[in-house]
């Protein structure tokens, strides 16, 4: 009998354990992350933040994994690396599969945001399933008077083992074969501005401006709040999103410039919206128009227009 007490309580326990680890939504309040704490809930709190704005202070107990840990090299920052260096860094961080993990930045702006929203997404490609995005990021922590620390803790090394899931990316190579097979059963989705869109504005990391062909453009802009940085409410963006028809594809590609932006979009219809089959194109244009092969481009400059741009960019130097 005893023996079916201890059974029955350590069931409850591991159930009970459960509930807390995935009751976090994909994106938690800074009020509802301070209850959590307070009430002892093991959470790993991911600090994306520079090295030196996590020295200067941060949430108590959060762990720093700068920003630029889970990017490319320079000249193509969306460009996605190997499982074995993840999970190397994912090790050293010592974050495992068993407790939810936290991630937040500065919330100084929307484009901020994409930064947790790719390290988010990287994290859900390698295996993890319990994820949360502060929203508003460590401006909405201050905002609500929560301390921050300036002690460090060394990170206890993990043993952790990742396992990327195809379902959530896509490649060159694929996309490349859906435009030129005229697949009408996904949409492509540019998360740049406007003007980057139509070719106006060119980022560095692209050869040309315009954008991917048959792609159409959704600001990421769009899901967050006017007086705050924080996204919208769920049923405010599934409204945005019914209303672009953005929720009758059978799937879903997301692209930018470098994979910052188009993981907001990725976010915001994969995780907010439900949408099945959301996928990023991590290297973007930045990856496409650098390619040795001409590929498929929409409302490209001409060869005149890039002139008077480049000479616009040197004299405003």
């Amino acid at each position: 009998m005893r023996k079916l007490y201890a059974s029955l309580a350590f069931f409850l326990c591991s159930l009970f354990s459960h509930v807390q680890a995935e009751s976090f939504a994909p994106l938690i309040e800074a009020i509802e992350l301070s209850t959590a704490l307070n009430d002892n809930i093991a959470i790993q709190l991911v600090d994306i933040r520079s090295p030196e704005a996590f020295a200067s202070g941060h949430i108590n107990g959060a762990i720093s994994a700068p920003y630029a840990k889970w990017r490319g090299p320079a000249h193509n920052p969306g460009q996605l690396s190997e499982d074995s260096y993840f999970q190397q860094l994912l090790r050293e961080l010592g974050l495992t599969h068993q407790k939810p993990i936290v991630i937040y930045s500065t919330g100084a702006d929307e484009t901020d945001f994409g930064a947790t929203a790719r390290v988010y997404w990287t994290l859900k490609y390698l295996g993890l399933t319990q994820l949360s995005i502060l929203n508003g990021g460590l401006q909405q922590w201050v905002k609500n008077e929560s301390n921050l620390t300036t002690e460090t803790k060394q990170p206890q090394t993990s043993t952790i083992e990742v396992q990327s899931n195809p379902k959530l990316v896509i490649f060159k190579d694929e996309l490349l074969e859906k435009i030129t097979q005229r697949d009408n059963t996904y949409q492509l989705l540019d998360a740049r501005p406007p003007l980057f869109f139509q070719g106006q504005v060119k980022a560095p990391t692209a050869s040309t401006g315009g954008t991917i062909a048959t792609a159409q453009n959704t600001p990421f802009e769009q899901w967050f709040n006017k007086d705050d940085t924080r996204v919208r409410p769920a049923a405010e963006i599934k409204q945005l999103v019914h209303e672009q028809g953005l929720d009758y594809a059978q799937e879903t590609v997301s692209f930018c410039n470098t994979g910052h932006w188009a993981a907001t979009n990725w976010f915001i219809l994969s995780e907010i919206a439900d949408l099945p089959g959301v996928r990023l194109y991590p290297a973007s244009l930045a990856e496409w128009t650098q390619s040795p092969a001409s590929l498929p481009m929409e409302n490209t400059p001409s060869r005149l227009e890039q002139i008077k741009a480049k000479f616009s960019q040197l004299v405003s130097q």
